[in-house]
């Protein structure tokens, strides 16, 4: 392993944790599971990223060894538990708690992958499944097709955005701390702005049908 390049803040990961959580656990609401599956799924979003970015890097999941993570990710699905009827009325908040989560635990991702000796193309590709992770076990567990799979508003497209500038400025010698936290700000604000603004990724294209159309039209 080499030296860390840079160093992910534990209030930063705690973050990613935290957000997810909530997401997940407001997910569970909606769907009108019980307290017992709220809190549940609660975890399992909110820690998922962050078990399958360590598995990829062959290491023992951080949310084994630090047990805040484990309390962040409780908390924050108990709170939405017992204030779901309030929760379940400010129906913005689920795009908020997603679109920092995605930020926040895809820059950790990446960040971590950096850290451990990976070069820059699969540290983005692990923050991308650290980014995205917590929303896929989030679907399948409420039997829904994952997002990332679906034409919706910029999803994957916004986080793989945000890693790659992070990754470059990073090897560019960009402050650390400072960097990481502009990155998930970035792809919050893609996030947030694909939904408010209706951006939509392209649908594939079948470029010689396309071409004979025109070449036909003219």
């Amino acid at each position: 392993m080499i030296p860390d390049p840079v160093q992910t803040p534990l209030w930063l990961d705690l973050a990613a944790v935290t957000t997810s959580a909530l997401g997940g656990s407001l997910v569970a609401v909606r769907a009108k599971f019980d307290i017992t599956g709220v809190v549940a799924l609660g975890i399992l979003t909110g820690l998922g990223g962050g078990l399958l970015r360590d598995i990829l890097l062959n290491q023992l999941p951080v949310a084994l060894k630090n047990p805040w993570y484990i309390v962040a990710a409780v908390l924050a699905s108990a709170v939405v538990a017992v204030l779901a009827h309030q929760m379940t009325k400010l129906a913005w908040l689920l795009l908020l708690f997603d679109a920092a989560a995605l930020g926040l635990y895809g820059v950790t991702g990446a960040n971590k992958a950096l850290a451990n000796g990976i070069s820059p193309v699969p540290a983005v590709l692990v923050g991308l499944i650290a980014g995205l992770g917590g929303g896929v076990i989030c679907d399948l567990m409420t039997t829904k097709p994952p997002a990332i799979f679906q034409r919706g508003h910029l999803y994957a497209t916004a986080a793989f955005v945000g890693l790659v500038l992070y990754v470059v400025a990073i090897k560019l010698g960009a402050p650390a701390n400072e960097t990481a936290v502009v990155a998930a700000i970035i792809i919050f604000g893609l996030r947030i702005a694909a939904r408010s603004r209706d951006w939509k990724a392209p649908q594939p294209v079948d470029v010689p049908r396309e071409i004979r159309k025109r070449l036909d039209a003219d």
